[in-house]
């Protein structure tokens, strides 16, 4: 073998015998006799350790990404399910956590949510600084907006519009479907 192989070897070994290890012991049975014996030891009192963490504030922790995203999406959700009701008047944060239902939230997180989280966030927009509203897909408010919506995808040539769109877009949106409807003039 090549001796340098051999040096990286042996020094290897050295460092390897070096580091201490714990190993389990393996109890020697006597396969002589049938019986088995246990020996009863004393046990060894264990010195208290204080644990490894000091105590935890849950009040003041930031919380883990999975809770951040889970109030954020609660509040998108919350946003739609108001803009779909007709409710288009923006709200600031601490009406919308109101609203929600999660007050408890601390103020790193509505920091966050408030720079980061709603200002990146495609479906909502931010108004005046601190106001938030949801941001549809389409403008369209009534009835006459949403034929006009349709017109101009039929004359570029764009085809149709998805429901769930249209759905999210317009407020009050099965009253303007069912009237489209008895007049024959959307299609699902």
């Amino acid at each position: 073998m090549d001796p340098t192989l051999l040096k990286e070897r042996e020094a290897f070994k050295k460092r390897a015998l070096a580091q201490p290890a714990v190993e389990k012991k393996r109890k020697a049975e006597d396969k002589s006799s049938g019986h088995k014996f246990k020996k009863r030891s004393k046990p060894t009192p264990k010195p208290k350790e204080e644990p490894a963490v000091p105590h935890f504030n849950y009040k003041s922790s930031a919380g883990s990404s999975q809770y951040k995203f889970g109030v954020l999406a609660k509040i998108v959700k919350h946003m739609k399910v108001r803009h779909q009701r007709g409710d288009t008047y923006p709200l600031t944060i601490d009406e919308i956590l109101d609203e929600t239902a999660q007050l408890d939230v601390g103020h790193k997180l509505k920091l966050w949510l408030t720079t980061e989280a709603l200002a990146n966030n495609p479906k909502i927009e931010v108004l005046d600084g601190n106001t938030y509203a949801f941001k549809p897909k389409y403008n369209i408010t009534t009835r006459k907006s949403l034929i006009k919506l349709l017109n101009k995808h039929d004359q570029r040539g764009l085809g149709g519009i998805l429901f769930e769109d249209v759905e999210e877009s317009l407020p009050h949106v099965e009253k303007a479907l069912k009237i489209f409807r008895s007049y024959g003039e959307v299609y699902q």
